[in-house]
């Protein structure tokens, strides 16, 4: 059936059921002696004469429009064909008497006219509203029959409880002399119009839907089931997981249930007030009625006894809607919520997602799924954001390029909180280090590059479960290359380096730490970064003798890192000044370990002789008496900037003197004496 023909169905429902009720209110017009409210009649025909036959002619009419009413429910008692509010007082258990009122309370919204009538009937003309004194005087002839309906608008009833009507005036008035009312959104769902109430439109964002595999859709099979056999109409449900996967899981649900799932922003929501929060939730539950609105409470980021931590219990206790709240953990609350755990997607679960997302797109993708796969661990949701970004990005044809970069642009914040973002700014050809170091970097960036075929295609993931990460150890003195070459990794794979803010991940507090990592772990999968832990030995040392409980649980705290290092499906590069103050059962663990050793004499040469961009003006440099100077790479870099702005300063090209200059600064910020052997003839003049 045509949403027109419903509408058109739904409005002779509606003028008949008005019809009736200009009827009934010129009935007790004509009992209370009011003569005035002929223009409500539906037509001349139906005019009263004004003499003691006017109530027995107005029973007739009565009669003859109720008859006509039920002819016309009973041609629309199919589900599809049923008009708004007789199916919202099925769906609610609104009683035949509840129905009416509600109805008398909307009339003037749909009709001006009846605030005309409702103000002669209640003898004032400033009371043109409905009340509940005037709707039990023209519903309800029994007076011992009236005195039992006041209880239609105790809070718990329908009417009120889910704000279908609103009992307006102040508290202290007598219950049937209060305004009732029917806001914009009901009168909207009594004329067939399904729009979500406005003022809930900046709180609400619908979740799309997202290529799902076997293991969540059967999951989400086995919540359809968990919920049919419960008694309440709504039951919470606590999804414990990723979040794309969880949100993937309640959006499946959904659909078997019929509802359509929208996310709160739980942070504008603690922006209002306690007063408008509860409207708010209440206007919730409204909608889940008139629009099967389902709610999702996504907690990931969510502080416990933060204002917004409060908000998410408001909603688990307060909203009468079919309600997901989504996290890593699970959420505690004292309310009867179903748990569930959400597994991830595996990784060939999630191949076959991106196939079924990027079918609706032009592209010749083939084994670059299988690459992204290993190197992104992302859930349904967001591979359907990324393919949508990739498309945007390309305009037509996704392709290869485009798909990894939007991978990578994968949004989270968590991760840029406690990892600080390194941009590679050096290639193959920028560091200097020996053969066989080289020849290690070259040997990780390709496994790396090549896990699909050896995981997949060859078959040696069946082997590994667990542990398909890549971790290396590049230890070395400070300014030897050790960060140069993890940018040269991230650059050469296209991948983002994170490098690990250790003040930000190591905590005081018990159990912060390990929460700390595991957020930066199931972050950094999630867009494939490489993690560089800076001073390794500070997080990774040798584990201490147990003395008391701190070192009790700072040792739990090392072998949870141990075993998440092994479990990372991305690159975890380790940087340390001392390999010696490692534990050997983590030394154990790594794939690669790289010494980046001192340069000798003709390493620092070679990198001295590429230190000047091209562009610099120089003049006569002595590379061979520079080379003797007993510097890293990363001094040598800095001595050369910084001779450079003393040439600039004489407004000359750099010189020898200008770099013997800066070297002799560069000594002393590293509390080295400046000799005679190693400045020669420059000796003098750097120490004048």
């Amino acid at each position: 059936m045509s949403a027109e023909s419903r509408r058109t169905g739904n409005a002779a429902w509606l003028l008949a059921n008005l019809r009736l009720l200009r009827l009934l209110l010129h009935r007790r017009a004509t009992l209370s002696g009011s003569s005035q409210l002929d223009w409500l009649l539906v037509g001349d025909a139906e005019r009263p004469a004004a003499d003691p036959a006017v109530l027995a002619s107005i029973e007739e009419s009565v009669a003859a429009a109720g008859a006509d009413l039920r002819r016309l429910e009973e041609e629309l008692t199919d589900e599809e064909r049923s008009p708004a509010l007789a199916s919202l007082a099925k769906l609610v258990d609104l009683t035949p008497l509840e129905t009416r009122v509600l109805l008398l309370a909307a009339a003037p919204a749909l009709d001006p006219a009846f605030a005309r009538a409702y103000a002669e009937l209640n003898a004032d003309g400033g009371r043109d509203h409905a009340t509940l004194g005037l709707a039990l005087a023209v519903l309800v002839d029994d007076p011992a029959e009236r005195l039992e309906a006041f209880d239609i608008l105790l809070p718990e009833r329908p009417l009120r409880a889910l704000r279908l009507l609103e009992l307006d005036g102040d508290e202290r008035d007598p219950l049937a002399l209060r305004p009732l009312t029917v806001d914009e959104r009901m009168v909207g769902f009594l004329r067939g119009a399904s729009r979500l109430d406005a003022r809930l439109h900046a709180l609400l964002r619908p979740v799309a839907a997202a290529p799902a595999g076997e293991s969540t859709d059967r999951l989400a099979a086995e919540v359809v089931q968990r919920l049919a056999r419960q008694s309440d109409r709504w039951l919470g449900v606590n999804l414990v997981g990723g979040a794309g996967t969880t949100r993937a899981v309640a959006e499946l649900v959904c659909a078997r249930l019929g509802l359509r799932l929208f996310a709160v922003d739980l942070g504008r929501m603690a922006e209002r007030t306690p007063h408008e929060r509860g409207l708010l939730v209440a206007l919730l539950g409204r909608e889940a009625v008139l629009a099967g609105l389902a709610v999702l409470v996504d907690t990931s980021e969510v502080e416990h006894g933060s204002p917004v931590a409060a908000v998410v219990g408001e909603l688990i206790d307060g909203v009468s809607a079919q309600l997901f709240v989504t996290g890593r953990e699970r959420w505690p609350s004292d309310a009867s919520l179903q748990v569930a755990h959400v597994a991830g997607p595996s990784r060939h679960e999630q191949a076959d997602m991106w196939r079924v997302a990027l079918s609706a797109y032009d592209h010749s993708l083939n084994g670059e799924v299988d690459a992204i796969v290993q190197q992104f661990d992302l859930g349904p949701s967001a591979i359907a954001e990324a393919v949508e970004r990739a498309a945007a990005r390309t305009g037509g044809e996704i392709t290869g390029t485009a798909l990894w970069r939007s991978c990578r642009d994968h949004a989270s914040a968590v991760l840029d909180d406690l990892a600080v973002p390194i941009t590679p700014a050096y290639g193959w050809d920028d560091i200097v280090v020996g053969d066989d170091v080289r020849a290690q970097l070259r040997e990780l960036a390709d496994q790396v590059a090549q896990r699909s075929r050896v995981y997949e295609t060859w078959g040696f993931g069946r082997q590994l479960a667990r542990g398909r990460g890549i971790t290396a150890l590049f230890a070395g003195p400070s300014g030897t290359g050790k960060t140069m070459a993890a940018e040269i990794l991230a650059g050469h794979l296209d991948l983002e380096l994170h490098r690990i803010d250790l003040a930000g991940v190591v905590s005081k507090y018990v159990g912060e730490t390990e929460k700390n990592l595991r957020r930066v772990f199931e972050a950094a999968e999630q867009r494939g970064t490489i993690l560089l832990f800076d001073e390794a030995d500070a997080l990774f040392g040798t584990r201490t003798q147990i003395r008391d409980s701190h070192d009790r649980y700072a040792n739990v705290e090392i072998n949870y890192l141990l075993q998440r290092m092994e479990d990372y499906a991305g690159l975890a590069v380790l940087a340390t000044n001392r390999r010696d103050a490692l534990d050997n059962a983590f030394l154990r663990r790594l794939r690669f370990v790289v010494e980046f050793p001192f340069p000798d004499v003709e390493d620092r040469r070679r990198i001295w002789e590429r230190v000047f961009p091209a562009e610099a003006a120089v003049d006569e440099i002595d590379f061979s008496v520079l080379a003797q100077l007993e510097l890293t790479g990363a001094s040598i870099r800095s001595i050369a900037i910084n001779g450079a702005f003393l040439a600039a300063a004489a407004g000359a090209p750099i010189t020898m003197p200008d770099l013997m200059r800066a070297a002799a600064r560069e000594y002393a910020k590293l509390s080295k004496p400046v000799s005679s052997a190693e400045f020669g003839r420059y000796h003098p003049a750097v120490t004048a």
